[in-house]
């Protein structure tokens, strides 16, 4: 039977990656006790990005107010964080009348917009985190009683988990969300296939590559499928040996008109090991798309100031970086072959490289790590 606590329980951890929900559930949860107000804190100071303060009822229609001018002086957080985690009491039993009678907050805030007692608990305190849960009755309720006091505790652990949850769902989702950046940022096209060959990820790089259709565009499944009949097969056969366990390889893909070919990467992704048979999957793979036409923009700068040269050596390593040559520098910066040579000694001393081919070794590894911070056009 589908009754008003399952129902609560289910928006619950919908809430963990859901915020409408948390306040959803919130909401099922002032109504299962028939209050008219309700609060769900949860402050986590090693991840602050999990951290929520949700109102419901009569405390959303003044929850400015109360943050403005009244939050410092309640003293029900700090009575309920005296309890044991997982406990909850009514503030009745927790201030005597006479205190109740000459506490600011419960004479100023509290009863004048039509609240007379909270029922709370902590959910958690400890390593930096707090949590708690509080729901405030009118004068229409009766007082809070043993009955009502078990059926939260009931919950709170319920509560309690949906928050440990929720912190892991928000640490793995921002750790994706980064990565995810930082592979959108890449200057190679990569593309990341589930065990079925479809596409779970494309980086804009990739889709830049299937736009201009001049022979690697995109299939209905997101995934790269080369024009040429040849290259296509080879892909076939790479994206076989991945599935059954091997390492894949590379392939070339031409292009149209006399542009360079793509250079394709096919490897195994990443994957979750297990022992369980039954658990077993085919392994995912990742496509990685190198188009040697393409040039960084501001690598002069980047070997500049980080190889310490100057701006006449840096643009002479970035174009032997490019797999230029010293002639072909010369004729396109107007200068002699002299002074291309002095500027290719003078990066030399200062990198300290004995060779040209350590010094471009050193320049590509600079470069291809700075890749990332390269946003292309």
């Amino acid at each position: 039977m589908f009754d008003a606590e399952t129902g609560f329980l289910d928006a619950l951890y919908r809430g963990v990656a859901d915020d409408n929900e948390f306040n959803h559930a919130l909401d099922l949860l002032r109504d299962l006790f028939r209050c008219r107000g309700a609060a769900f804190v949860s402050l986590d100071a090693r991840a602050p990005a999990t951290d929520i303060t949700i109102t419901s009822g009569t405390m959303l229609e003044h929850v400015r107010r109360y943050a403005e001018q009244f939050c410092a002086i309640d003293p029900a957080p700090a009575i309920f964080s005296s309890l044991a985690v997982g406990t909850a009491a009514p503030t009745d039993r927790l201030f005597t009348k006479e205190q109740l009678a000459e506490l600011p907050f419960f004479n100023e805030f509290f009863r004048p917009i039509g609240l007379v007692e909270t029922l709370g608990g902590t959910l958690d305190a400890k390593q930096g985190r707090f949590s708690l849960v509080g729901l405030q009755r009118g004068k229409d309720r009766v007082q809070f009683d043993d009955d009502d006091i078990a059926r939260l505790e009931r919950l709170m652990p319920h509560m309690s988990r949906a928050l440990q949850l929720r912190r892991a769902f928000f640490r793995l989702e921002g750790k994706a969300k980064i990565l995810e950046a930082a592979i959108e940022r890449l200057p190679a096209g990569v593309a990341m296939l589930g065990a079925g060959g479809m596409a779970l990820f494309v980086n804009r790089t990739m889709r830049a590559i299937a736009q201009r259709k001049d022979g690697l565009p995109l299939n209905r499944f997101g995934r790269p499928l080369p024009t040429s009949a040849a290259a296509r097969q080879r892909l076939e056969a790479l994206l076989h040996d991945v599935n059954q366990g091997g390492a894949g390889g590379i392939l070339t893909v031409p292009r149209a008109g006399d542009a360079g070919r793509y250079v394709v990467l096919v490897a195994p992704a990443p994957s979750e090991q297990t022992d369980l048979p039954w658990r077993r999957r085919q392994p995912g793979v990742i496509i990685l798309v190198h188009d040697p036409t393409v040039r960084q923009r501001d690598t002069a700068e980047i070997l500049e100031q980080g190889l310490h040269l100057s701006k006449g050596s840096a643009r002479l390593l970035a174009a032997l970086a490019a797999d230029d040559d010293l002639k072909s520098f010369t004729e396109r910066e107007a200068i002699t072959i002299h002074t291309a040579r002095f500027h290719l000694h003078t990066a030399l001393a200062r990198t300290g490289a004995r060779t040209q081919a350590e010094l471009v070794r050193t320049a590509v590894r600079l470069l291809r790590d700075f890749a990332l911070a390269q946003t292309g056009d």
